[in-house]
């Protein structure tokens, strides 16, 4: 095992009651240990207009981590009508914090009935727009919508950024690669369900790699069923090592700068 290897978590969500409610010393614990145990960076992500400013309070508070602001395409269809560009604007403004990093997560999700597609799809081209605007990088959550999603951003062709915890095809992944997009795997890349999340992790460019917890959510083989966090992410670094041919040293080097560089983080 390599429980030693220095890693970069591409996308975090610290800000979880989970994590206060259910981690010995809470959430300033379990940032504790992670850290304490090789993390040497987190990217904290926002899904609605409240958990982007807690978002940038925990990364106001911690130097390693730092702040994605979005609207989740869940949480958007909780935004009462009539606040849509409301929303949008706090986004804007929180966009301009120092660390603030990213604008996410935000995309499509059909994966529950009576998703309301419309109204995802407005807040997702929204996002993408203000991305374009503000020159930052975008983290999509795209489950069980690859094809609308991938139309959204054919017509955003100035948008850029990860497609976090990747769920599609090693044809996806490839097109993505060519459009510029970077490729984030997390938890599920270790189960032995999921051979084609597995083929498209062995055919992405060394430069165009992430990993990531989506802690605490989809906590890898062998923690399923428990509370993820970043102390959990060299099981990953590990299964993309293998799949790849190559040392998990070498994939936590290799993805720490890709996450540097992709959301512009020089110290």
């Amino acid at each position: 095992m390599s429980e030693n290897l220095v890693l970069f978590d591409a996308h975090a969500h610290y800000d979880d009651e989970r994590f206060a409610e259910e981690f010995p010393g809470g959430t300033d614990g379990v940032i504790a240990h992670v850290h304490e145990n090789g993390v040497c960076g987190i990217i904290n992500i926002g899904a609605s207009v409240r958990s982007s400013r807690t978002s940038l309070a925990l990364a106001e508070r911690y130097d390693f981590i730092y702040a994605a602001v979005g609207i989740h395409p869940g949480d958007a269809q909780r935004i009462p009508l009539g606040n849509d560009e409301g929303a949008i604007a706090e986004i804007e403004a929180m966009a301009a914090h120092p660390k603030a990093v990213a604008i996410g997560e935000i995309g499509l999700d059909y994966h529950y009935d009576g998703t309301d597609r419309e109204r995802q799809a407005w807040f997702f081209e929204r996002q993408l727009c203000l991305s374009e605007k503000l020159d930052m990088p975008v983290i999509i959550h795209d489950r069980d919508a690859h094809g609308d999603c991938f139309d959204m951003l054919k017509r955003h062709p100035d948008a850029y950024g990860v497609f976090h915890s990747f769920s599609g095809s090693a044809e996806m992944a490839r097109q993505l690669v060519d459009m510029g997009w970077y490729i984030s795997f997390s938890g599920p890349v270790t189960y032995k369900n999921a051979a084609k999340v597995k083929e498209a992790c062995a055919i992405v460019p060394e430069d165009r790699i992430l990993v990531e917890t989506d802690a605490p959510y989809l906590p890898p083989v062998p923690h399923r069923g428990k509370l993820n966090h970043s102390g959990y992410l060299h099981y990953t670094a590990e299964v993309v090592a293998e799949l790849r041919n190559v040392t998990p040293e070498e994939i936590a080097a290799v993805t720490i700068a890709n996450t540097r560089r992709l959301f512009r983080i020089t110290e």
